[in-house]
């Protein structure tokens, strides 16, 4: 189904031939590995059983346990072969773990040392209560805002072409056969209406068609990377990647509207992006390596605040998948005797996390580099350090 790719460097170091760049400083901003679907009402939107999966709803997986460690031993690997590491446990100084307190954070990060650290008793941190940095929430209190807010993903929604997606989920569903249609007489993906909500404090989320495609197209695409048997996934109905691609629509369609309006985007990454500012400026002690293990939501919100050019992501269906992740790199430049940025998304492909398949140099996850909009790249991709960080200071 997927052609193989395969690069003989590692990715991030390709400019790094010559010796010409140092590595300072890494902050991997990250989403959780695989794990169980989140909706507790899949039963009632097919008459179809749904697999069986082990762990509790939004839990991460075993496999996804796995992957995550795959990840964490490239870095590693990675991060040795350029200094920032040593054959030795890292101290917090060198190596420090911040994760969202939900299991599929927590055990994604711990995944994720394990395989960089083995026999090293390298810690997670992580808040047992409401963690602001990672909580993906509306904090602007003012009505204008409100407003100005629901009137952009209005807009969005008004302004989204899905027919041909919904027509597809609900004939994958047998969605007029379901419960959903006997007993709440909700039976038309394509007319029912879709409710934005939107509240200070929490998510916002959309209620509808909108939100039932999302819902089973992440139940989908779990099972996939899961490794289920294809008569598991989607009963055997998604025969090829144009397949993929068009109920991913609805999934991308959907968090367009709730995340990737700039004024909620900022307004929801404002903690976090306060949080890595301070890292990247404020503080000479910051750790040399710092691992944020959060959400796709997360990872949505702060690739809008920063104003990043559109990007594509070879050989994944998802905007920001599972086990992705978001490296910040602070480059030495010897000749010029200053201060780089570059920027990369990495990630594994959707068949590096169907067959789990190991990473080496040889063969490295999936890497994008990404383009900032308000700052200007040299031709290798590398930014001014000062004015990344002055346009940092700016979303302060």
């Amino acid at each position: 189904m997927f052609v193989k790719l395969f690069f003989v460097f590692c990715a991030l170091t390709v400019t790094n031939v010559e010796n010409k760049y140092r590595l300072k400083q890494v902050i991997i901003l990250s989403r959780h590995n695989v794990r169980t679907p989140l909706a507790n009402n899949l039963n009632e939107v097919s008459p179809k059983p749904w697999p069986h999966w082990k762990e509790k709803r939004g839990y991460l997986t075993s496999k996804g346990a796995y992957l995550e460690g795959v990840m964490g031993g490239y870095f590693s690997a990675w991060l040795k072969k350029e200094g920032l590491l040593r054959n030795v446990c890292p101290t917090e100084d060198i190596f420090y773990a911040y994760a969202n307190a939900k299991q599929r954070t927590v055990v994604s990060a711990m995944s994720f040392i394990d395989k960089a650290f083995p026999n090293c008793n390298v810690k997670v941190h992580f808040k047992e209560e409401s963690d602001p940095v990672f909580n993906p929430v509306i904090h602007n209190t003012t009505t204008v805002f409100k407003n100005i807010a629901l009137r952009e993903m209005k807009t969005r929604l008004k302004h989204l072409s899905l027919n041909n997606s919904l027509l597809f989920v609900e004939n994958i569903l047998d969605y007029k056969d379901s419960e959903q249609c006997k007993n709440k007489n909700e039976c038309d993906l394509l007319n029912n209406k879709n409710k934005i909500n939107y509240a200070v404090g929490c998510k916002p989320y959309i209620t509808g068609p909108l939100k039932i495609g999302k819902s089973v197209i992440d139940a989908f695409i779990m099972s996939y990377y899961e490794g289920f048997s294809m008569k598991d996934v989607a009963w055997n109905s998604i025969n090829d990647n144009k397949h993929w691609q068009l109920l991913m629509e609805i999934s991308i369609g959907y968090h367009d509207i709730i995340f990737n309006t700039t004024l909620v985007a900022k307004d929801i990454a404002a903690p976090l992006i306060k949080y890595m500012s301070d890292i990247f400026i404020n503080k000479e002690e910051s750790p040399k390596i710092t691992l944020l293990m959060g959400h796709d939501a997360n990872i949505q919100t702060v690739l809008n605040s920063f104003n990043f050019k559109a990007y594509t992501l070879r050989n994944q269906f998802e905007k920001s998948p599972v086990g992705g992740k978001i490296v910040f790199q602070k480059w030495f430049d010897e000749d010029h005797k200053r201060d780089l940025l570059k920027i990369n998304y990495v990630y594994q492909s959707t068949e590096q996390l169907r067959y789990g398949l190991n990473l080496t140099f040889e063969h490295p996850p999936e890497f994008t580099l990404l383009e900032l909009k308000n700052c200007t790249a040299d031709k290798n991709g590398f930014y001014i350090w000062d004015d990344f960080t002055s346009f940092l200071k700016s979303l302060l």
